[in-house]
């Protein structure tokens, strides 16, 4: 029960040091086959937590209001190791991405605004959704 605790202290204030990097982001716990929508401002974040993630696939689906407007920044954590996956740029108002992971673990998915964007489009809508 002690070594569980642990792991999920360290799982929590691992995820909480990614937030504080990235632009405010709040976390919302996700699961598959759902969507999700919301409005982001110039400087805003949201992240989206799926855990026991598959590893035969994950995909990701974002409709936006604006192209070029958001991005998505992805983690993969497993075993308390948190690996950085890189940054998408939302070029369409369709995108669809996702991956198969080696290990079975947690994908946290943050979507934030393009800086540059945001004189052209004060706030964007769209909606997430795992599969």
């Amino acid at each position: 029960m002690k070594k569980l605790s642990s792991t999920l202290f360290v799982f929590f204030m691992g995820i909480s040091l990614m937030f504080g990097l990235t632009a405010s982001a709040n976390p919302a716990i996700v699961s598959y086959g759902s969507s999700y929508s919301n409005t982001l401002t110039a400087g805003q974040g949201y992240a989206y937590i799926l855990p026991n993630a598959r590893t035969i696939g994950t995909s990701v689906k974002l409709t936006a209001s604006a192209a070029n407007a958001l991005q998505l920044h992805y983690y993969w954590s497993y075993n308390n190791t948190t690996i950085d996956l890189g940054t998408v740029i939302v070029s369409n108002n369709s995108y669809n991405g996702g991956s198969a992971y080696y290990n079975p673990g947690t994908l946290i998915t943050v979507v934030e605004r393009v800086p540059a964007s945001t004189t052209l489009y004060p706030s964007v809508s769209y909606t997430i959704s795992f599969n």
